[in-house]
């Protein structure tokens, strides 16, 4: 049996084998009465426990010890190392019961982060990925550049399609109303597909003008179609005339717009050559004209379209119509071929050339019959960008 001395002049309880246990009722209260409580072994002080304030203080009583918190099995579940470092083995930690699996390196990422709690808790909610976040690893942008995305809508695919992949989707039908994003002088803006066909043309041409008729039509006038943005003009035209065996008669025209007018001086010229055939007995028929210093252009010689015959086709090439004189000696050329027939049944193609070595730049364009009128048709401008 073990004996149990009290030292009163030490102040111990003295065990001189065993373990010494104190059972009691209710409560073992340590009072120390603004003292310490400490533990020993062996004469060794190895904690002391303090009141500081009514704060509780532990305290190692033996240098460069740390202190070690163990579950029941042994298992280390936290140290306060010496060096003040509170140490949580991995996978140990949990806040508000959610256990935290980001690495101490992953957290790391946080150091010297400026973001206030407003700011991070934008991050509330977020879905994606750490691969999804890390594209983010690297980029230099400020935050105003990335304030840029505030307000985005458009959604993770819609943005990839600004990916540098090479991969297309399926084919669509390209509509006017769709839209096309364009730099314009550094900024950024949606334009509409008829802005595209404008300025392409279907390639280098630009369409200038398109009109159709159906009834007797005196003239089809084009004003402002000729500039400096052009050098080059097409011009196809396909009608039928009220009126058997009358030609094609052309005039320039010059002003701005609502103060246009015909240019009726006596500086246009032209030559021209055709070849018929005879659709009844196949015989042939060759021929040529031309007019010098005359009032305007005249082509399809003897054309006749009526009721019984198909509609003349005649397609143009213009050079330089606003580009007209230097020193006085610049001109408009104007070549063309045309396929049409007249009223004795003859298949014809004629080839010419005109010119106006006038003073006057022309910035547009007129067609008329030398007698009668249009019954329908359509003619279109292109212009072949510089």
């Amino acid at each position: 049996m073990a004996n149990i001395e009290l030292d009163g002049v030490n102040k111990k309880i003295k065990v001189d084998s065993g373990d010494l246990t104190l059972d009691v009722p209710g409560d073992i209260v340590l009072d120390a009465d603004g003292g310490d409580v400490v533990v020993a072994d062996g004469g060794t002080n190895i904690l002391k426990v303090t009141n500081s304030s009514s704060d509780v203080v532990l305290q190692p009583q033996v240098d460069a010890k740390d202190i070690i918190f163990k579950q029941y099995d042994g298992t280390t579940v936290a140290t306060v190392e010496d060096n003040g470092t509170f140490n949580v083995p991995a996978n140990k930690l949990a806040i508000g019961g959610t256990a935290v699996t980001s690495t101490a390196a992953e957290l790391n990422i946080m150091d010297g982060v400026t973001s206030t709690a407003a700011e991070l808790n934008i991050l509330d909610g977020v879905t994606s990925t750490a691969a999804e976040l890390n594209i983010l690893d690297g980029v230099t942008s400020t935050t105003a550049e990335l304030n840029i995305l505030d307000g985005v809508t458009a959604t993770a695919s819609e943005l990839n399609l600004l990916d540098g992949g090479t991969s297309v989707g399926s084919s669509i039908t390209v509509a006017d109303a769709d839209g096309f994003i364009v730099n314009d002088g550094g900024t950024m803006k949606t334009i509409p597909a008829t802005d595209i066909s404008t300025y392409v043309g279907g390639g280098l041409w630009a369409k200038l003008g398109d009109t159709s008729y159906t009834s007797n039509t005196s003239s089809i006038t084009f004003d402002n179609v000729f500039s400096a943005t052009y050098k080059v003009y097409k011009i196809h035209m396909k009608t039928a005339t009220s009126n058997t065996n009358e030609n094609v008669k052309i005039r320039l025209r010059s002003g701005s717009s609502g103060s246009n007018a015909d240019i009726n001086d006596s500086n246009y010229n032209y030559k021209r050559q055709f070849n018929g055939q005879d659709l009844d007995d196949g015989g042939n028929s060759n021929n040529q004209s031309n007019g010098r210093l005359v009032t305007y252009f005249e082509l399809a010689a003897n054309g006749h379209t009526g009721a019984n015959h198909k509609p003349m086709q005649i397609d143009m090439t213009i050079q330089s119509p606003g580009d007209l004189h230097v020193d006085n000696s610049g001109r408009v050329n104007f070549t063309y071929l045309a396929d049409f027939y007249n009223s004795s049944n003859l298949s014809y193609t004629e080839v010419g050339s005109c010119f106006y070595n006038g003073n006057t730049d022309a910035t547009g364009i007129t067609f008329e019959m030398t007698a009668g009128s249009y019954g329908y048709g359509n003619i279109l401008l292109y212009g072949l960008k510089q």
